[in-house]
């Protein structure tokens, strides 16, 4: 079965591959990054990444606390403990965020010409 699956899935994914191969937009896309014209744009390219992770944990402790909370059965330590996980999977994204725009901020006033 196994061995059935696996040769599916090769016979599948295998054309697909050489179809991706044949694009022709040139050598000029190699940087996975694209294009960056300075340091402001490429912090701003990190703190998207970053902040899509904390997304993701975020997501993940909701999904958790909600469950631990259904699952619960009215069990006052267990509503607390899905309370309680909700909570600071609130405040993580909060203080994510906040380091986001003070950063962002900081960073505007440090990369800034004055005087130009």
């Amino acid at each position: 079965m196994i061995t059935k699956l696996f040769f599916t899935s090769l016979a599948i994914l295998l054309p697909a591959a050489q179809a991706l191969a044949q694009n022709s937009y040139g050598s000029a896309d190699l940087n996975p990054l694209g294009r960056i014209e300075g340091p402001q744009e490429l912090y701003g390219r990190f703190l998207q990444f970053f902040l899509g992770f904390v997304g993701v944990g975020a997501l993940g402790y909701f999904i958790i606390g909600g469950i631990i909370l259904l699952m619960s059965q009215g069990n006052p330590e267990k509503v607390k403990m899905g309370k309680d996980t909700l909570v600071w999977a609130i405040i993580g994204m909060f203080v994510a965020f906040a380091s986001y725009i003070i950063l962002r901020f900081v960073l505007e006033i440090i990369i800034t010409p004055t005087g130009a």
